[in-house]
């Protein structure tokens, strides 16, 4: 039994607060005291009054008195009664109403995740079919036909193929780095020099060949080693860049799709703190709440990344440098931190593009890739 009372106590509680139990002690009070006067009332005149027999008329005086009493004093205590109890009732339909709004966003909360996660996946879905449908073609001499002949790479292949030839053009590079200085020490040189290639001639041809063939002038290049992974890039990229443009600009949607709604959720939960209708938690200087929401946004940065094989993020690395809207995405979302510094071309200087800066008043972290000796540490 004191278990019941106790459940119903607690259930009352959970309807009406603390206040409101008050109140409606307070009205259950008021009636048993304006029922309490009636008896009280009555019990004292009742010596004094009796019923009227036929042919007596009413004392007019009297019933006046006891009506003026009883409306008066009892009428009063029960109206103020009834007062308390349709202010609770009007207290609990608010409550009861503000519990439906409470569901209703829940709801609809609920709905827009699912909305934002059909299309996530789908896109997902789409960028996964573009990777298996990357291909490059390369020219080959058949030695029994006597002819040249078309072989085609397809999918992680392919962007391995790419990679090979970004490898390849570092060592052109590197190698005609040092052609390029050997031909400006000739040109700069007072007198002519004696050797077996170089004379002052083929020195002007040779740099005029490295500003066309890189779009760029030996001189800016040299004392700028930074530009070296920019040269090489663009080189593979304006080679294969019907292959790569479409793969790397559905990347980009992806991710703007995914900071867009980060961005709604975020301004939606501040102007719920600035309304009242939630309570900012800070630890540290950082809202709990809106923390809460990058990283569950982050986490959709991270099934995108699943899915990229290493040789597809260090291309992703050099092709973001060339732009700056997509670079801020994947440097937000840290999308290359899988990424293994050995594997870059150039990693002392190239580790440097993707330190921390700030983006219109955002906080843009560095990111944080590891060697493999840092990854495998024992």
């Amino acid at each position: 039994m004191k278990d019941y009372i106790s459940y119903k106590l607690r259930q009352a509680h959970k309807k009406y607060g603390s206040f409101g139990i008050i109140l409606l002690i307070i009205s259950i009070i008021s009636i048993a005291i304006g029922i309490y006067i009636t008896i009280v009332f009555i019990g004292k005149i009742s010596t004094s009054v009796r019923l009227i027999e036929s042919g007596e008329s009413i004392d007019q005086q009297l019933t006046g008195v006891i009506g003026d009493f009883i409306g008066g004093i009892v009428g009063t205590i029960w109206s103020f009664a009834g007062v308390i109890l349709f202010f609770l009732a009007l207290r609990l339909q608010s409550k009861e109403l503000s519990l439906q709004l409470e569901e209703l966003k829940d709801t609809r909360l609920v709905f827009k995740t699912q909305q934002f996660e059909n299309t996530f996946f789908n896109l997902l879905k789409n960028q996964n079919e573009i990777r298996l449908n990357t291909e490059i073609k390369k020219k080959n001499y058949n030695y029994e036909t006597q002819s040249n002949q078309n072989d085609y790479t397809r999918g992680n292949s392919a962007f391995e193929e790419i990679k090979e030839i970004l490898l390849k053009e570092k060592e052109i590079l590197e190698s005609n780095l040092t052609k390029s200085k050997k031909a400006k020490s000739i040109l700069e040189a007072d007198s002519e020099i004696e050797d077996e290639y170089w004379d002052k001639e083929r020195s002007e041809k040779f740099l005029k060949k490295f500003k066309k063939h890189y779009s760029i002038s030996y001189d800016l290049v040299e004392d700028n080693p930074s530009l070296y992974p920019k040269i090489i890039f663009k080189i593979v990229y304006n080679r294969f860049n019907n292959q790569l443009s479409h793969y790397f600009r559905n990347i980009y949607h992806i991710l703007l799709y995914i900071k867009e709604n980060e961005e709604r959720e975020i301004s939606a939960n501040v102007v719920n703190e600035m309304n009242g209708d939630k309570v900012g938690i800070y630890i540290n200087n950082e809202n709990i709440a809106i923390k809460g929401i990058k990283e569950k946004f982050k986490k959709y940065s991270q099934f995108l990344q699943a899915q990229m094989s290493n040789t597809e993020l260090l291309l992703l690395f050099y092709n973001a440098l060339f732009f700056p809207k997509a670079k801020k995405l994947v440097q937000y979302y840290d999308l290359i931190e899988n990424l293994n510094i050995d594997d870059l071309l150039f990693p002392d200087t190239d580790i440097k593009y993707y330190d921390e800066y700030t983006d219109k008043m955002e906080i843009i972290p560095k990111s944080s890739l590891k060697s493999r000796d840092e990854i495998m540490e024992i």
